[in-house]
């Protein structure tokens, strides 16, 4: 692709926000409500059958956790996407492609290094770099988009998704969350030691991709470190499950 010689910078249309704060409750505050609300409905269930004192403290505390979900987590990130929203600024310089957002890492991506492009009309374009977690996204609520789609398709090939990938972060959410409560109720240490096996992979995967992704804002990298605590139990869990096993 022949070089640009000028520098072109797009910004995010503020008229835009409105339609992106509708489907951010739509595609992920609601879902992820309906996934958070489950596993709490189910633990204080099992917690009130059981009996166990130091149960109801772990389901008093999803309590809470529940009600900053539910209060406090939505205004968050609505105010948090109406500043990123605000401060969004793509360039398009003569071989690079530069994003730039408030509390967030910059990303830049030489040409060279962009493998792919995933378009999901209507929605966004996702800028694929060669190295991992090198990805920039770009709402269809940019400036002209259309002349954007055009400048980055000649760089590399790409790809028109039929379904929003917040189908798929809903879907990994219960999944985890299923098998964190699979792995915290169950009686039997042949279920618990691989379920808490699991559960470890997949929190100790999602540290290490909220520190080094450059489209998690720096707070929430900060923030992840809680996930600490429930690698801490599930580890925990294993460790007793497998002592269990071995005294049989």
């Amino acid at each position: 692709m022949a070089r640009m010689h000028d520098l072109r910078e797009y910004r995010l249309k503020p008229e835009a926000l409105e339609e992106a704060r509708r489907l951010a409750i739509k595609r992920y505050i609601l879902p992820q409500f309906a996934v958070l609300a489950g596993a709490v409905i189910v633990s204080f269930l099992l917690a009130v059958r059981s009996a166990k004192g130091s149960v109801v403290g772990f389901v008093v505390v999803l309590l809470l956790f529940l009600g900053y979900i539910v209060f406090w987590g939505p205004r968050r990130l609505l105010r948090r996407q109406a500043k990123c929203w605000e401060s969004y600024v793509l360039t398009i310089g003569p071989d690079y492609l530069l994003r730039q957002q408030a509390d967030t890492p910059e990303i830049r991506l030489p040409f060279s290094s962009v493998k792919c492009l995933e378009h999901l009309p209507g929605r966004y374009l996702r800028v694929i770099g060669t190295e991992r977690y090198q990805v920039i996204g770009i709402p269809a609520g940019i400036e002209n988009f259309g002349e954007i789609l055009n400048i980055v398709s000649q760089i590399a090939p790409s790809t028109n998704l039929k379904r929003d990938r917040s189908i798929k972060n809903v879907a990994l959410l219960a999944c985890g969350f299923g098998a964190y409560m699979v792995m915290l109720w169950t009686q039997s240490p042949k279920v618990a030691l691989p379920f808490a096996l699991i559960v470890s992979g997949l929190l100790i995967w999602l540290v290490v991709y909220t520190q080094r992704s450059p489209n998690v804002a720096l707070k929430n990298k900060r923030v992840s470190w809680l996930y600490l605590v429930f690698l801490m139990i599930s580890i925990l869990k294993a460790l007793d499950a497998f002592g269990r096993m071995r005294s049989r």
